[in-house]
């Protein structure tokens, strides 16, 4: 849950860093390219936070235990 959050905030960072950057120079927002900006922002932290996430490690250790064992493709007495 935590990446999402971090991606929330990251979003929201870009974007008020831009509308900031825009306010100082005197010009208008251009709205695709803040759009884009905060997208890409989202995308980069969210998937450095998802893959550095602890808990991406624990539920991968999880699924890795809980595997059933291998069982063997020949049960039984061959008949020819």
């Amino acid at each position: 849950m935590m990446p999402l959050y971090i991606t929330i905030a990251a979003t929201l960072i870009c974007f008020i860093l831009y509308a900031l950057d825009r306010k100082f120079r005197g010009e208008p927002i251009d709205w695709p390219t803040a759009s884009k900006i905060s997208i890409v922002g989202a995308l980069l932290s969210g998937g450095i936070a998802y893959a550095t996430s602890p808990e991406v490690v624990v539920e991968a250790a999880k699924v890795v235990a809980e595997t059933p064992p291998v069982q063997e493709m020949f049960v039984g007495v061959p008949t020819f």
